[in-house]
């Protein structure tokens, strides 16, 4: 629902306190009417029939106030971590509908690149550090590299830093949460249809269903065909559904299960060639792709069932549980442009191909208690983690050829670099072959408590125990067949935050947390470069990283927060590869990221809302078996970033916006910076609405106002490409509420 940005409106739901587990053993009897009531996350608000976000501020619904997370049980301001939610309107005015949408303007974050060793799909960047595998739904893990959409999202978390006290593995730079609609009160529905330039189409139903007093069901569907801006030929169509049901009986239990569907069809986009001459991408058309419209393709899909259960045992103690299976593929041969030749004016498309399946199983169950320790009250969160992940990593094969039409010979075409004949014929059907596959297990037990000593002073106190293992089986290389491998870790990472509340609306905190990368960790690869599970590394330690955080965090004129931290992460002990070939030796690296980030979410004036923040930091490798890299900057990684969404409502029907972006330069390279670089830019956006009677708005986007011809990412060889992100687009929406 899209009236005016200040409506008020109310939904009664728990977040993360479900379980399917229930459904397995049976139902707890339905208590008697002293029963105690289950712990409610969401926000109070007064409309029991709107579609609103439960943990935003319906005064204000750029301003997050709570995590959907049921880990962490305070409010965002006295958590003692940098957080950065996206709302679901900030999501809206954005005109962000996929992944990469959002995250190519957020602070801090940088878009990374789909490589031949690594997945093609939502790669991320947090604080300096690759992400493409600390993507949760609603605190699961999303294991897989693929492409993900927003149409049933309420809101996306980002926890900066270290946290493996939370998300488990990884999450080195932090982990990024995507938090799922799920039932309301009331019988409600939206709809949205979109027209945009490069033949832009997109529908969005959003309904709910009030059944009995006890249940609830809601239904999300959407379809999305499009172009790209500024790009010949590319294109994402995509569909998705997802369905939810929940059943609370009584106040002290809620059994939910929802069913998510997300299928794509696109065309996968490398960019432009780099001019290794002029350190520079080539000066060609922005609007030049440099693939082979018979040979490349791409699809995903995603299905993920979920069950959930939250059983208030008593009035100060509730137990969670949440049983999900998940099956994803990501699927694609794409066309690197590689090898340009400046003389000749050609380059070569070389095919980067994989054929994945992601299949996982997820359990997490925990407990949470509240409880005092002499004058110190707690609430003490404890529970387990139980999941079993396989991706089969295969390739696509087929005959490619240098000559047309095709020979027979192993080579890729050859395209002329200013005028590329992308329809060139290649005859050849392309065939899954292999099955090289990694198959992992967690098994974890964690405790998080939260101390509240008096109303100025909190502490927050977070342990994490797992065990993990890998096995790597059916792995060809280069020179053949390889031998099976395996690694088994056991790791224990923790978090130590201070909170002082010098008024009731602000805080001052210190935070410390950890973080472990065990070998195996990434399941998209193999090499050793892109933390994948190689041969040489299987025996060696979890890489340790440590954060430090200093912050402060307001909440002003009741419904704008303003934040600010300065933090420090080390990490020692990086494993890389030097050399090459029958030389190649395996090295280590020590890593340091230190800076600052301040960030603005919520409503200055009744009328103004603003959202966005300013990170800067700098990257570092202060130890290396390679010196030449001691002293160098990470690659891929944007270390100044900014910007600010700010949304005026001019009347109460009438409202008007604009984003401003700004990311400075990237460079190239495998584990430190080289010398290659894609440059920094500004990028301009506009929105705006008017609701032309109630129930019915008809809104616009237009996305880089100004045609700026910008890159995402740049690949790391001593070749490489850039990615071309998106030029200017404009798109209109009719939302239409029943």
């Amino acid at each position: 629902m899209s009236t005016a940005i200040r409506r008020p409106a109310s939904l009664r739901r728990h977040a993360a306190i479900y379980s399917a587990a229930a459904l397995a053993v049976g139902l707890p009897a339905v208590a008697e009417p002293d029963e105690p009531e289950l712990r409610n996350p969401t926000i109070t608000v007064t409309d029991p029939g709107a579609d609103t976000n439960p943990y935003a501020d319906p005064e204000a619904p750029y301003r997050a106030v709570r995590s959907a997370s049921g880990l962490l049980t305070e409010d965002l301001i006295d958590t003692p971590k940098t957080i950065s939610v996206i709302t679901d309107e900030t999501l809206k005015d954005l005109g962000a509908t996929s992944f990469r949408d959002v995250f190519r303007t957020q602070p801090g974050i940088t878009l990374g690149t789909g490589e031949g060793g690594n997945a093609f799909g939502d790669r991320i960047f947090i604080r300096g550090f690759d992400a493409r595998n600390d993507v949760y739904v609603d605190g699961v893990r999303d294991p897989g590299v693929g492409s993900r959409e927003t149409f049933a999202v309420q809101q996306i978390e980002v926890l900066k830093g270290p946290s493996s006290t939370f998300g488990g593995r990884g999450t080195t730079g932090g982990a990024v949460s995507l938090v799922s609609k799920q039932p309301g009160k009331g019988d409600w529905g939206d709809a949205e249809f979109t027209l945009g330039t490069d033949d832009t189409r997109r529908a969005t139903i959003d309904l709910n269903e009030q059944i009995t007093d006890t249940f609830a069901v809601r239904f999300n569907g959407m379809v999305h065909e499009s172009g790209v801006a500024g790009r010949d030929h590319v294109y994402n169509d995509r569909w998705g559904t997802a369905f939810a049901a929940e059943w609370t009986p009584s106040t002290a239990l809620e059994v939910g299960f929802d069913y998510y569907h997300l299928s794509t069809d696109f065309l996968p986009d490398w960019g432009h060639p780099y001019d290794t001459n002029k350190n520079r991408p080539f000066d060609v058309r922005r609007d030049n792709f440099y693939g082979v419209l018979s040979r490349d393709y791409g699809e995903t899909f995603s299905d993920i069932y979920t069950g959930r259960l939250a059983w208030a045992i008593s009035d100060t103690m509730q137990f969670n549980t949440i049983l999900r299976y998940g099956q994803s593929k990501n699927a694609y041969t794409a066309s690197a442009p590689e090898r340009p030749d400046p003389v000749a004016r050609t380059v070569s498309a070389n095919a980067k191909r994989r054929n994945a399946i992601t299949e996982y199983w997820t359990n997490q169950s925990y407990l949470t208690m509240d409880f005092d320790t002499g004058g110190v009250s707690h609430t003490l969160v404890t529970g387990i983690e139980l999941s079993r992940e396989e991706i089969i990593n295969r390739q696509q094969a087929f005959t490619e050829c240098a000559t047309l039409p095709c020979t027979g010979t192993s080579a890729n075409p050859i395209l002329d670099l200013d005028n590329p004949d992308n329809g060139i014929p290649f005859g050849n059907e392309t065939a899954v072959t292999g099955r090289p596959t990694i198959e992992t297990e967690t098994a974890a037990i964690y405790a998080v408590d939260t101390l509240t000593f008096s109303p100025k002073w909190q502490a927050s106190i977070g342990i994490r125990a797992d065990d993990y293992s890998a096995e790597a089986t059916n792995i060809s290389g280069r020179s053949g067949p390889q031998p099976d491998r395996g690694s088994d870790s056991q790791f224990i990472n923790w978090n130590a935050g201070l909170v002082y509340k010098p008024v009731e609306n602000a805080t001052i905190y210190g935070n410390f947390s950890s973080a472990s990368n065990p070998p195996c960790e990434q399941l998209d690869a193999f090499a050793i470069d892109y933390g994948g599970c190689d041969a040489a590394t299987t025996d060696l330690d979890p890489v340790e990283n440590l954060s430090y955080e200093l912050g402060a965090k307001a909440n002003l004129f009741g419904h704008f927060d303003l934040t600010g931290a300065v933090f420090l992460i080390e990490r020692d002990g990086v494993p890389i590869g030097i050399g090459r070939g029958a030389s190649a030796t395996i090295g280590s690296q020590d890593q340091e990221v230190y800076g600052f980030e301040v960030g603005v979410a919520g409503n200055l004036t009744e009328d103004w809302s603003l959202f966005g923040g300013f990170t800067a930091f700098d990257t570092e490798v202060t130890d290396s078996s390679d010196p030449s890299q001691i002293g160098e900057s990470f690659p891929n990684v944007s270390e100044t970033s900014f910007t600010l969404t700010s949304r005026y409502q001019i009347t109460d029907r009438i409202h008007i916006g604009g984003t401003g972006n700004y990311n400075s330069e990237k460079f190239g390279g495998t584990v430190a910076a080289g010398s290659t670089q894609v440059p920094d830019y500004w990028r301009f956006d506009m929105f705006g609405g008017i609701e032309l009677r109630e129930g019915l708005e008809l809104s616009f986007n237009i996305l880089n106002i100004t045609d700026e011809l910008y890159y995402d990412a740049l690949y790391r060889s001593g070749t490489p490409f850039s990615y071309v992100a998106p030029g200017r687009s404009a798109s209109i929406t009719l939302d239409v509420d029943f």
